[in-house]
């Protein structure tokens, strides 16, 4: 690339702010938006309806923002959550829901769903010093199994992953359809022996990144969890003294997420730079390449340094560590590789032979 033939109309450098082009966030009220809690239960009792309820919302922002804060942080960060005043959560939050109401005079009770605002909370954490992602993971396959038995989408373990909170976290865990396609695998007994090479073919069907084996006790006390995905396999285990099916589903999510949290959140305080060859074979591929790359957040500027016809050469900003990157650019479909020659960049699946 070093070799790179500039046009000859002269490419005038280009600079692009990663904020600039950003993709927009997804609707606050859909599924899955990673700045929206759920479920916030809520109880006041005042000496006025109006107060129980005034009493009840700011009972229930801090639990949304602790939610949140978690959500996008390692463990390792969270005895580092800022304590907010009331003041502060307002500024952080954008709107909010309510549903269940249900009030006295002097009684309020409700289920409040809280949506925060994306700006105003990366703002903050940036300012606080704490290291958070909030790069999605391909979904993770989670393959519900009761004891010895084979996959059961209509038992009650089964039932736990259902709830669609699951899908709300940087890790969406998803559930295999029981259907033809499917049946041979699912039907295994042995699937906490299966290896990637036999559980690939189905994570390819959900673009999972990773598949979970949950193998929980007959009586829903405890839970076996084997991560398996084409670099490693992880077990782990959960157990409650009472029978809590959705508990133990709780745990296993958590932990996915915290695999997950610990590789890919960004110290925004630390800073580096990169220069990338970028291959593709077309001009729409190229702008593809250039919006999806806005579209990451570690990501803070870069800059076109030379262009040619299936080639482009790009300096390039960004936030954490080099292998955070790559994580984060993945994400986008962007496949960031550092070979002999240096850094290349291209659109995951291309070849762009014709650069060659």
């Amino acid at each position: 690339m070093r070799r790179l033939l500039v046009l000859a109309f002269a490419v005038v450098a280009m600079s692009f702010a990663a904020s600039a082009h950003a993709a927009p966030a997804p609707a606050a009220s859909a599924p899955g938006d990673l700045f929206t809690v759920t479920g916030i239960r809520v109880d006041a009792t005042a000496e006025s309806a109006q107060t129980a309820r005034d009493a009840a919302m700011a009972q229930g922002r801090p639990d949304a923002w602790s939610q949140i804060y978690r959500r996008l942080t390692p463990s390792a960060m969270w005895g580092r959550q800022p304590r907010l005043t009331d003041a502060q959560l307002f500024r952080l939050i954008r709107s909010f829901e309510v549903s269940g109401e249900r009030r006295s005079t002097t009684r309020y009770l409700a289920d409040v769903t809280f949506h925060f605002n994306p700006v105003a909370v990366r703002q903050f954490l940036r300012q606080s010093g704490v290291s958070f992602t909030e790069a999605r993971s391909r979904p993770a396959l989670v393959i519900p199994v009761v004891g010895d038995l084979r996959f059961d989408p209509m038992s009650p373990w089964s039932a736990a992953w259902s709830d669609q909170s699951r899908r709300q976290g940087l890790v969406p865990m998803i559930l295999p359809e029981d259907d033809a396609e499917n049946a041979e695998l699912l039907s295994r007994t042995d699937l906490a022996q299966a290896d990637w090479p036999s559980l690939a073919p189905l994570a390819q069907r959900y673009n999972a990144g990773v598949v979970v084996v949950a193998i929980a006790s007959a009586d829903g006390r405890s839970v076996r969890s084997i991560e398996i995905s084409a670099a490693a396999r992880t077990p782990s285990s959960f157990a409650f003294a009472q029978p809590n099916f959705p508990a133990l589903a709780d745990a296993v999510t958590d932990k996915v997420a915290e695999t997950w949290k610990s590789r890919s959140s960004v110290d925004y305080a630390t800073r580096a730079r990169l220069v990338a060859d970028v291959q593709f074979n077309s001009l729409e591929e190229w702008s593809r390449i250039r919006t999806q790359l806005g579209a990451v957040r570690a990501v803070s500027d870069f800059e076109v340094v030379g262009l040619a016809r299936n080639e482009a050469e790009i300096d390039l900003a960004y936030f954490g560590r080099v292998e955070q990157l790559r994580d984060a650019m993945a994400q986008q479909n962007l496949n960031l590789v550092n070979g002999v020659a240096g850094w290349s960049l291209q659109l995951g699946g291309a070849t762009a032979d014709s650069a060659r």
